[in-house]
């Protein structure tokens, strides 16, 4: 079993395996069919709550260092709510945040297309920042609050009420998910002047895009808090 543990883990990392995924296998691979049987009619919430709290973690934690480690401390859990403030900051003042403005020379063509609003049709204009995105969904900086979040969420499990597991690991892999499309996206958005078939228009279309999942990703992180018993913080002040 311990030379299959060892294929099935790099298999895993290979194909890109949820965790959760990969702790059902390793509950067959180690307890065979007899050990699946037990599990097979469980949830999510009872294979972490077995996992977890029913002594079985020697089992299934060696793979996942995050949930090995000790729950995390307030401090700690106080990251996922200066990152929340900071993730509603950003929606609140999308366009102040995701563009800069007085510093883009335009051409005699773009003076005269008055239809875009790059700065009243003068000298100087607007430019799209969408790698901006990136600082607050925590991408930018292993000093942002929302670094490597979702290991940390992860790490939080057991201090979530076993009745609502479910719905605490749906919005932790929903938060992964959509926070790391926002990356992608505004990356994306960064190239879309710069690429074939590009301009103006591509950068807007995927920075929309990337608005989008920052929406979905608020309202997870806001789930997460909820699960966690953490109070969202007031909205912030001032200009960050």
């Amino acid at each position: 079993p311990g030379m299959a543990m060892a294929a099935i883990c790099a298999y895993s990392i290979r194909l890109r395996m949820k965790p959760l995924s990969f702790l059902l296998v390793t509950v067959l691979l180690e307890g065979g069919v007899q050990g699946w049987s037990q599990y097979q009619p469980a949830s999510r919430r009872d294979v972490f709550k077995g996992a977890i709290v029913a002594g079985s973690t020697s089992l299934v934690l060696a793979p996942f260092p995050s949930l090995a480690a000790a729950p995390p401390t307030l401090q700690e859990l106080e990251k996922l709510q200066k990152g929340h403030a900071r993730v509603r900051y950003l929606l609140d003042h999308w366009d102040d945040v995701t563009q800069v403005c007085g510093t883009v020379i335009m051409s005699d063509t773009e003076r005269k297309q008055v239809v875009r609003t790059e700065g009243g049709g003068g000298t100087t204009g607007c430019a799209k920042t969408p790698l901006r995105v990136q600082e607050f969904m925590g991408f930018k900086s292993t000093q942002d609050p929302l670094y490597k979040a979702d290991k940390l969420m992860v790490r939080a499990t057991p201090l979530v009420d076993p009745d609502d597991l479910d719905g605490y690991l749906e919005a932790v892999e929903k938060y992964k998910e959509k926070a790391d499309n926002t990356a992608l996206m505004a990356y994306t958005s960064s190239w879309g002047e710069a690429n074939p078939n590009g301009g103006k228009e591509v950068i807007d279309d995927y920075l929309e895009r990337t608005k989008a999942d920052v929406v979905e990703s608020e309202k997870s992180l806001r789930s997460v808090l909820k699960y966690l018993n953490l109070t969202p913080l007031p909205p912030l002040e001032g200009k960050l």
